[in-house]
């Protein structure tokens, strides 16, 4: 009889909790775990298809062959692209052929859903942030549009900075309120955003596909030497600016499929959470080093990481010395969404 008790002690401490902590203004942080269910590539597959596509254009090329040293040490994209300095022609590549394969995946994935009548499991969670008074803000590294077919099936209305309809203008962010809207903060960049290479124009279209009309070039930020050169354009400027405000006034943090290894948003997030103990619940299927690193070195319960566990089931850590082990996936956003709402 205890013990059945001490199970059900466990489950309500966990459903308490997060519940607790993600009461009032909450933020929505997503990463690219949030898109790999649904046949979005990793960063190992967008290694295998720059290298696969490009390495008989440029292996004679020292700077190619630097990265191609680089990421065969690390087996990590992002550390192999910013520890070399690429040509020009070469970084462009790398953006085209990043576009290519997520714009292909993501327009499968979008039929996918469109024909056998399912949505995103992001929805639902979604959907409880539209029903409630207000803006709901989220933030996103991702290039893909995932996000935005869960908004749409969850009948909220998005801002994404742009306006127009077919053929869109970036603008700026119509903070309102009063509206229950979803801004939604792509600090780098969307396969739909390009810019004309001749006048700098900055437009969101779907009618690219496949391949992007030669006036255009993709804007979406990769890894390497341009990061930060480009996040100084517009509409990065505007979007990180936007999303930096919208993270300080947030209450509290929901963090699905997100590794914590982006410099751009995560500082005011850790900062927020450091000084004025605003809460962080983390979705995970892994634990990633950088995670461990922040949260799980001292005693604060401020964060709450949710993971797969290696045999089955998940993890909850609560705090370095606090964890329990459940039988249930808690890690996948359906079974989550379970144990929060219902």
């Amino acid at each position: 009889m205890k013990a059945k008790k001490k199970e059900v002690d466990k489950y309500e401490k966990f459903a308490t909790t997060i519940q607790r902590k993600l009461e009032g203004n909450v933020a929505l942080l997503i990463g690219s775990g949030g898109s790999a269910p649904y046949g979005l590539p990793s960063m190992k597959c967008l290694s295998e298809e720059i290298v696969n596509k490009l390495n008989g254009k440029y292996c004679n090329d020292d700077s190619w062959k630097e990265f191609l040293e680089n990421l065969k040490c690390s087996d990590n994209l992002e550390m192999a692209l910013e520890r070399v300095f690429l040509e020009e022609d070469i970084h462009n590549s790398i953006i085209s052929t990043v576009w290519s394969l997520i714009d292909k995946n993501d327009r499968k994935a979008i039929n996918v859903f469109l024909k056998t009548g399912t949505v995103p499991s992001l929805t639902k969670i979604i959907k409880k942030f539209v029903q409630r008074a207000g803006v709901t803000n989220v933030v996103t590294t991702n290039y893909d549009r995932l996000i935005e077919y869960a908004i749409d099936s969850s009948e909220g209305q998005v801002e994404t900075g742009f306006s127009g309809c077919c053929i869109k203008s970036f603008n700026r962010f119509n903070n309102d309120d009063g509206k229950r809207i979803i801004n939604l903060y792509k600090v780098h960049g969307s396969i739909d955003w390009f810019r004309n290479k001749k006048n700098y124009n900055i437009i969101a279209t779907d009618f690219f596909s496949g391949k992007y009309s030669d006036a255009y070039i993709p804007m979406i930020v990769t890894p390497g030497n341009g990061k930060y050169k480009e996040t100084h354009k517009e509409p990065f400027r505007e979007v990180i600016a936007e999303a930096d405000k919208a993270l300080r006034k947030s209450s509290a943090y929901l963090c699905i499929g997100y590794g914590f290894n982006d410099e751009h948003i995560q500082p005011i997030i850790i900062d927020e959470n450091r000084k004025n103990d605003k809460p962080i619940v983390i979705i995970t299927k892994d634990v990633t080093s950088k995670m461990s690193e922040l949260f799980l070195q001292d005693k604060s319960d401020t964060c709450l990481i949710v993971s797969k566990n290696p045999s089955g089931g998940s993890i909850i850590n609560y705090s370095k010395d606090d964890k329990e082990v459940f039988d249930e996936d808690f890690w996948q956003i359906d079974l989550f969404y379970e144990l929060w709402f219902e």
